[in-house]
């Protein structure tokens, strides 16, 4: 009589355990479309034992049913770390895809007008004054184009550099971002602690933290691990963002004293990157998350033609009588291989950097190549046996002008001239100290900007805009060169221009002249699109491949789910068949007492 009313039990617990799997089913079918939602399932056993021992001390267990032991999601960890990492990394691409397509834009079109017009322009200014070189009009529009490429380039250069300090803008938005998924994930941290202490499980609220999860694997690469009260901790970068619930949050500084472009550190003090160098690798696990991506597409300072490391010649350091300075030509090249070494660390790696060297690098070379042409320098001894590098007034052309100008470069810097008078003490041919006036060349000092070639220092000769006479393209009387002097110059003019120049940067082989090098360099935006494009596109691929595994075990089925609720309303029903049956024998029993 007792089993039987213990039975009632067993059945009890056989309508439980059907009617949790029917409501789990049943919420799995309504969550089917629900993004980030995990597949739920109902963990079945068997209830304890009773143990009885029959007439001859036989053992006998009587079983009292089902309980329900779990109601677990249905995850696989390995898949969700891969996929974090993988979207990770097609985020990183996509933010130097974006970088890429910006560059092609400001290049393409300047003013409705693309920038290689304006070289084109100067180079024909130049070519149509080779064929008349006394024509005044012609001077006159020389002037003019020279006028037009240095505010085309200025205006390029201000766009380059207004989009690099604008992307400090979208690095605010990802940390702001990142603070507030961490900041959620904690608030669910709490949910789920506190709802688990009562022996429940917090599926929903697991589901909608792993959701957060995948959001924040997007901004930076970052690792999760699950303490035992069911919170989790976060890393990334070497430190926690969050620890159980104590958050640690981000914020924004410059990326130095010099520099306004911002970098994301730790409110608490110290750069959240820890790597600080722009250079990447898939080995390292290092061109992972968008706010990576972004701020090595942005790069961490404005560069100018400086920043790409010359090679150093060898005839540079031959003596007057052709002698090798061996040792100081091997001192030359190792730092240029130091500084290669840092280039490819800290510039080649950001479009944005790169782009801005390059281009500075082309602007440079045209300036100083016209200038040197028509104000070329030479070097003189002084008494005390230093040297010091002047106007050579011997074979300098001059203007057309009443005064006839001498040394009147075309291109200027805003805030230093190009040479100043000065008298200084030589030795005559006979050793005895002289004094003579020399137009001493200012020099471009790499410590101070404002002395630099560099395209936002950059104008034509106010002189000559007033007065293109004064442009020194006439013959010197000195230089032996009276009649034809102004036609060899604009000759020499014309083969530098299609002369060698030099190549993109330190890593490349190929070198260009000043035409050609602007178009490798616009080529680099074509091969770097397709390469991150590409990239891209094998990411999108390999996440697609790894979230279809990941559906494949979390994803609900509509066809399995119904099956199971069919399978399901068969146990209840079987289980409410066998209380009937245990209900009628009690019943039967107790009417025959």
């Amino acid at each position: 009589m007792g089993n039987l009313f213990a039975s009632f039990n067993t059945g009890v617990s056989g309508l439980h355990s059907a009617q949790s799997s029917l409501y789990t089913t049943a919420h799995n079918l309504a969550n089917a479309t629900t993004k980030g939602y995990s597949r739920q399932q109902v963990i079945v056993t068997d209830a304890f034992y009773s143990t009885r021992y029959g007439a001859y001390a036989n053992r006998l267990q009587v079983g009292l049913g089902t309980e329900v032991a779990e109601i677990r999601q249905v995850r696989n960890q390995f898949l969700d770390s891969q996929y974090r990492l993988q979207l990770g990394r097609q985020s990183f691409y996509e933010a130097q895809y974006q970088a890429v397509q910006e560059m092609e834009d400001l290049f393409g079109e300047l003013e409705g007008e693309e920038f290689i017009t304006s070289v084109t322009n100067l180079w024909s200014a130049v070519s149509n004054l080779a064929q008349e070189p006394n024509n005044i009009v012609l001077r006159s529009e020389l002037v003019s184009t020279a006028s037009q490429f240095t505010e085309r380039a200025n205006a390029l250069r201000d766009q380059l550099v207004e989009y690099q300090t604008n992307m400090n803008q979208e690095v605010k938005n990802q940390v702001n971002k990142i603070n507030e998924i961490v900041s959620e994930i904690s608030e669910y941290n709490d949910l789920i602690k506190k709802y688990e202490a009562t022996g429940e499980s917090a599926n929903d609220y697991r589901d909608s933290r792993n959701f957060l999860l995948d959001q924040l694997s997007s901004y930076v690469n970052v690792e999760s691990f699950e303490e035992v009260d069911g919170t989790i901790s976060i890393y990334a970068e070497g430190s926690f963002l969050l620890e159980s619930n104590v958050q640690h949050r981000l914020t924004t500084a410059n990326e130095s004293e010099t520099s306004k472009l911002l970098k994301p550190v730790w409110e608490t003090g110290g750069d959240f990157f820890l790597r600080g160098e722009l250079s990447y690798s898939s080995e390292n696990d290092t061109d992972t998350g968008s706010l990576r991506g972004l701020l090595v597409a942005r790069g961490k300072s404005a560069t100018t033609y400086l920043d790409i490391p010359q090679k150093p010649v060898e005839t540079d350091y031959v003596d007057a009588d052709g002698n090798l300075d061996n040792r100081a030509f091997f001192n030359a090249t190792e730092e240029y291989n130091r500084k290669v070494e840092e280039y490819n660390e800290n510039v080649q790696p950001s479009i944005v950097m790169t782009i801005e060297a390059e281009f500075d690098q082309l602007i440079h070379g045209i300036v100083t190549m016209v200038n040197d042409t028509l104000c070329p320098n030479k070097e003189i001894t002084l008494a005390d046996g230093t040297t010091m590098t002047v106007l050579d007034t011997e074979k300098a052309p001059i203007g057309d002008d009443a005064d006839k100008t001498m040394g009147a470069e075309l291109f200027v810097r805003r805030n230093t001239s190009r040479y100043t008078e000065k008298t200084v003490t030589v030795l005559d041919e006979n050793g005895n100290p002289k004094a003579i006036s020399v137009f001493e060349y200012n020099e471009e000092d790499p410590a101070d900007h404002y002395s630099l070639y560099t395209t936002d220092q950059l104008e034509v000769n106010p002189e000559l805009l007033r007065d293109p006479s004064k442009l020194p393209l006439s013959a010197n009387a000195s230089s032996g060169h009276v009649d034809g002097y102004t036609l060899d110059l604009c000759q020499e003019l014309l083969k530098k221009w299609q002369g060698d120049f030099g190549t993109l940067d330190p890593n490349s082989m190929t070198s260009y002249n000043f035409s050609d090098y602007y178009g490798a360099m616009v080529g680099q935006f074509a091969t770097l699109g397709n390469v991150w494009k590409g990239m891209i596109e094998n990411q999108e691929t390999t996440v697609h491949s790894v979230e279809s595994a990941r559906q494949n075990e979390m994803g609900v089925s509509t066809d399995e789910e119904l099956a199971d609720l069919l399978k399901y309303q068969q146990c209840y029903n079987a289980s409410s068949r066998y209380i009937t049956v245990v209900d009628e024998m009690i019943e039967h029993l107790i009417t025959r007492l």
